[in-house]
């Protein structure tokens, strides 16, 4: 069974827009506290929660990928100083290996040959058992050596506290960068646990306010509500998509047309016959809100009006006003040019729009003519029972 949009009426627009529905469904996070409530409010509450908790571990995972980075530069840094470090030291042996054994040689050298280098004393010239020559050998030959060995030694072993203080501090940023990798692994496993719960919990969302927006639209389509049931349907829509959406449209259709059976016939009066051939003779002409006029434009009480002025019967001109004033038939015995009344489509709490019963045509016994709303123009369509709220005989 089609629903069919009457004049003025936002249903078919409301039905089929989806392009706000991701904007919609954002507002249905609001923050709360508390654990009282029907489910829908518990789930909404829980999922404001879960959207926090999300964020925060999401943004600690940013810091902590940040701090680690600064961690794994620091350590490469602090390598890199150890090797410089490393080299510096044997660099530092090397100079003082080799200027020990410069010195001892030129001591040999000056003690055996009484050779001058220019930088010695000829200490064969001395009596060495003498204090004079005693000092002067401890002076210039073991005081030169000793002072180098030890500016040397004291330089190696400067380098060498600085090289253990460098080594525990790379200990230190290698236990800080183990530590932060676990701590990352940990929060991306949150992030990860935190989100399937949120998908969960959205989906678990979605399906009650799509369920509970079934029922509205159907308690609403039971009162003739047609403004509620086009509520029901942007918010399923809103929420769900257009699937949602098309469940509410499918349970109000579906009890609808439980609670109208609508049947009729083909063979009519000669009266109804001739106002179905007057309807039928403006077929193509345009909708034209509070229009009346033949080959120019109709709304849809100006359409009924006119076509049983022209089978010889004056009645209203607005639907209410028809259905008020015409004889009730039962929807399950209509013949050709009975009239077809619905309860607000418009939103407006009032009987809205009329179509006349055709009986045969395109859709068979379920054929109607009616000038549907602005846009199109008078045609043929299938009956349809959303709102229809009785129907009227001149």
């Amino acid at each position: 069974m089609n629903v069919v949009p009457c004049r003025r009426t936002k249903w078919h627009r409301v039905a089929c827009t989806t392009a706000v529905a991701s904007a919609m469904a954002l507002s249905v996070a609001v923050p709360s506290v508390g654990a009282s409530g029907n489910p829908i409010t518990n789930a909404k509450r829980l999922y404001a929660r879960l959207s926090l908790k999300l964020a925060n571990e999401e943004a600690q995972s940013e810091a902590l990928g940040q701090q680690y980075d600064g961690d794994v530069a620091a350590l490469h840094s602090l390598n890199a100083s150890i090797a410089r470090l490393q080299a510096k030291v044997v660099v530092k042996q090397a100079a003082l290996d080799a200027t020990s054994k410069t010195l001892v040689t030129s001591l040999v050298e000056t003690y055996v040959d009484s050779a001058s280098s220019g930088q010695g004393i000829p200490l064969l010239n001395l009596n060495v058992g003498q204090a004079d020559a005693q000092k002067v050998y401890e002076n210039e030959i073991l005081g030169n050596i000793n002072t180098l060995e030890w500016r040397l030694s004291r330089e190696k072993a400067s380098l060498n506290r600085t090289l253990r203080d460098v080594s525990n501090q790379r200990v230190l940023a290698g236990n800080e960068v183990h530590s932060i990798r676990g701590l990352i692994f940990q929060n991306r496993s949150n992030v990860s646990a935190t989100q399937a719960t949120l998908s969960s919990v959205s989906s678990t969302l979605v399906a009650r306010i799509v369920n509970y927006e079934v029922s509205v639209g159907v308690a609403d389509a039971r009162h003739h509500d047609s403004s509620g049931v086009e509520q029901a349907v942007a918010a399923a829509t809103a929420v769900g998509g257009q699937d949602a959406g098309n469940r509410v449209i499918s349970a109000v259709a579906a009890i609808t047309v439980t609670t109208n059976q609508v049947t009729g016939t083909a063979a009519g009066s000669k009266e109804g016959l001739a106002a179905v051939h007057a309807a039928e003779s403006q077929i193509g002409v345009p909708y034209v809100w509070g229009g009346e006029s033949p080959g120019y434009g109709f709304d849809c009480s100006g359409l009924t009006e006119w076509s049983w002025a022209k089978a010889g019967y004056s009645i209203p001109r607005t639907a209410a006003e028809q259905y008020d004033a015409l004889q009730r038939v039962p929807l399950s015995d209509l013949r050709p040019g009975d009239l077809l009344f619905y309860y607000n489509l418009d939103g407006d709490n009032t009987v809205d729009h009329v179509v006349m019963y055709v009986g045969s045509g395109p859709y068979g016994v379920n054929t109607i003519i009616a000038a549907a709303h602005t846009g199109t123009n008078i045609g043929f369509e299938p009956l349809f029972t959303y709102g229809l709220v009785g129907a009227g005989r001149p």
